[in-house]
């Protein structure tokens, strides 16, 4: 009996001995550029965990925790990605597509944005249906454009409505159709979206897709200007306002 709890003890021992073993072989690794969080979702992100992958890119992408560096935030971005991790796959895309500390690929942008749309993710939508809309990293497509901006901006999404309302009133992949157009504006406007509230102050002005209402257009102008649009304060300028 006493046997047995011995090697019991053994046993234990040498597990724990492993595991601390692990833990210092993990710790060792970690790179001497990165401090507080960033360390922590170092070991977590070897160990393949996504969020953990998520969060160093985030340090990486941001110079929070470790240094600024475009290749390492894409890679852990990407490791995230492949295990289905929406806002990685997002992430990437924006980056691809703005140039974020990395080259511009439009392609890139247009795989990763498709990749999170299809999970229902608004930003990406919106990202998608603009590479449609641009014939960025893909085939110029309007109506796949709308389709994208549809779903971002029946999410509540400001800039899918927006957009949306830009293909009504230019009547790219639908029909035109300036009322609807002023609609959608409407929507993104009152969300605080800058170019829909200059747009939407234009139509009253002009007329187009509603009837035509100084008020309202010095409304929206105005919260435009307040927001630093250009094209809204010269518009209140030539109104008189």
């Amino acid at each position: 009996m006493k046997k047995s709890v011995l090697s019991q003890l053994v046993a234990c021992l040498a597990l724990v001995m492993l595991f601390t073993a692990s833990v210092e072989a993990q710790t060792s690794k970690i790179p001497p550029t990165l401090s507080g969080k960033a360390r922590d979702y170092f070991v977590g992100a070897q160990q393949g965990d996504e969020f953990s992958q998520l969060a160093l890119a985030v340090c990486y992408q941001n110079g929070d925790g470790a240094p600024q560096d475009g290749n390492q935030a894409v890679y852990w971005y990407q490791k995230a990605a492949e295990k289905g991790n929406v806002i990685a796959q997002y992430n990437l895309g924006d980056i691809y597509d703005e140039g974020i500390i990395v080259p511009k690929n439009y392609e890139l942008a247009a795989f990763w944005y498709e990749k999170a749309a299809l999970q229902g993710d608004a930003l990406a939508q919106c990202g998608l249906g603009s590479c449609y809309f641009n014939g960025e990293g893909m085939k110029q497509d309007f109506k796949k454009a709308v389709l994208w901006f549809e779903k971002a901006a029946n999410q509540g999404n400001a800039v899918g409505q927006r957009n949306l309302a830009i293909c009504y009133y230019e009547g790219k992949g639908v029909k035109k159709n300036q009322k609807k157009a002023a609609e959608w504006y409407l929507k993104a406007a009152e969300q605080g979206d800058i170019a829909a509230q200059y747009n939407l102050g234009a139509m009253y002005y002009d007329g187009k897709g509603v009837k035509k209402n100084r008020k309202k257009a010095v409304e929206w102008l105005t919260k435009a200007a307040a927001q630093g649009d250009e094209d809204a304060i010269e518009l209140l300028k030539e109104i008189g306002k």
